[in-house]
């Protein structure tokens, strides 16, 4: 019973679905449940969280309500989880708060508002809302959710495992321009075989999962599959292999052609992660990353029953210690870690200077990506990262509105948590005016 939740969870949690769904998110608003996020920021009595566990599938995944804000604030009580410390003295940042910030003006499905109005509407779904600038916070808001509680991350947790793989590729464990069966053996002879690491790490593997709505209603998808894998879960009578199920994936189109978003990609990055590291993805992520940096608190590895890093969607953590993460990419890094993490070839490839504008269009994601969030100025994506602009920033986002971008040239991180509805990230469109209004015209 317990599994079977989980698996549809993770079936719609899994990535970005909402984002190519092409739903209305102004038909959602009106649907949304009338409830305040901040009703379940202690986590409900103990009989509500049984039910909220009893509760949660595809359905309360996708929309904002009290089970799915429950399960986004305590994941650790629906998964099995490897909890990574805190290794470092805490390196705590200041504040100097720029109240400006707050009065930005955006445009979303819920009409035209300021940040500060945006962030405490009731049909925001806000939960927490950060800017770090010169390595300050700048603004803070938490209108749903306690300031030193861990959240999921949804597919923001993408770039985490992209990042340790990129500082894998600086130890000279990995090389980009190798196949996926030049490591893995359990790769060969089947259509991840010939595909280049930099190929999963754009996300252009040219096989058929793709993170799309018509994938994951087929049970036999083999994104779907590979869920229900991940989770034990019984497909024809059966429990597969999560390896077996990804070696199932067919080619359809040459690789490093177009960019088509995928969690099999990245799922690929964490099995690959573990063979070339002989270490699970929890301990080379906390040898690599998070020992080295000056968190205020733990990183959650929500794992499958088996063992395996749920790193395409499944991470929880504190969000400012999210901040920090983005802060490796800026210069200011050296105020949350104790030696460079991101270097400036890491940094270099995060731009995907060999990635064009037609790469991100021609392909089914991109078009949908800038839909969401209002601009058609993307340059392209790559490295794990949804998009990316010709002014070096970056940006990465998550389901029910989870998110990162960063944009080192102005020295500036923002971050976010929330529990919307499935068609979109509606506070995206504030995320470049923030940056443009208040901080590139500096």
């Amino acid at each position: 019973m317990k599994r079977s939740v989980t698996a549809r969870l993770l079936l719609g949690a899994i990535s970005t679905v909402m984002m190519l769904s092409g739903i209305s998110l102004a038909q959602e608003a009106e649907k949304a449940p009338a409830f305040a996020i901040k009703d379940v920021i202690n986590g409900g009595s103990a009989e509500d969280q049984r039910r909220f566990k009893q509760e949660f599938g595809v359905a309360s995944s996708l929309t904002a309500n009290p089970t799915a804000a429950w399960f986004h604030n305590f994941t650790s009580r629906a998964l099995p989880t490897a909890v990574i410390p805190r290794r470092q003295p805490v390196m705590p940042l200041d504040s100097e708060i720029i109240p400006e910030i707050g009065k930005v003006t955006a445009t979303t499905e819920l009409g035209e508002m300021d940040l500060d109005a945006f962030l405490n509407h009731l049909k925001s779904f806000a939960q927490g809302f950060i800017v770090v600038h010169q390595g300050r916070v700048v603004f803070e808001q938490y209108p749903g959710m306690r300031k030193e509680n861990s959240h999921m991350t949804a597919s923001t947790a993408k770039v985490f495992v992209g990042l340790l793989a990129e500082r894998l590729i600086e130890e000279g464990l990995l090389d980009e321009q190798k196949t996926l069966g030049d490591y893995v053996p359990e790769f060969r002879g089947s259509a991840w075989e010939p595909v280049k690491v930099i190929d999963v790490m754009d996300m252009s593997t040219g096989l058929d999962p793709i993170d799309a709505p018509e994938h994951f209603v087929n049970p036999d998808a083999v994104i779907t599959r590979m869920v229900m894998a991940e989770l034990g879960e019984t497909h024809k009578g059966k429990v597969e292999n999560m390896i077996d199920v990804m070696r199932d994936a067919k080619a359809v189109s040459k690789p490093g052609e177009h960019f088509t978003y995928s969690s099999t990609a990245t799922q690929a990055l964490v099995v690959l992660t573990e063979a070339v590291t002989e270490q699970t993805w929890a301990d080379a992520f906390d040898q690599r990353i998070w020992s080295k940096m000056g968190v205020d608190g733990v990183l959650q590895v929500h794992l499958s029953p088996d063992g395996y890093a749920l790193g395409h969607g499944v991470l929880s953590l504190q969000l400012r210690d999210l901040a920090r993460f983005g802060m490796l990419y800026t210069p200011s890094w050296d105020k949350v870690a104790v030696e460079p993490i991101v270097t400036p070839q890491i940094l270099a490839r995060a731009r995907v200077p060999y990635r064009s504008r037609e790469f991100y269009r021609a392909g089914p994601s991109g078009q949908k990506f800038m839909e969401r969030l209002g601009d058609f100025d993307v340059r392209s994506a790559g490295r794990q990262w949804d998009a990316v602009w010709d002014d070096g920033d970056f940006f990465k986002s998550g389901l029910n509105t989870q998110g990162i971008y960063v944009s080192p040239s102005t020295d500036t991180v923002v971050v976010w948590f929330s529990t919307t509805w499935q068609s979109g990230f509606p506070l995206t469109p504030y995320l470049r005016a923030i940056v443009n209004q208040v901080f590139r015209e500096m």
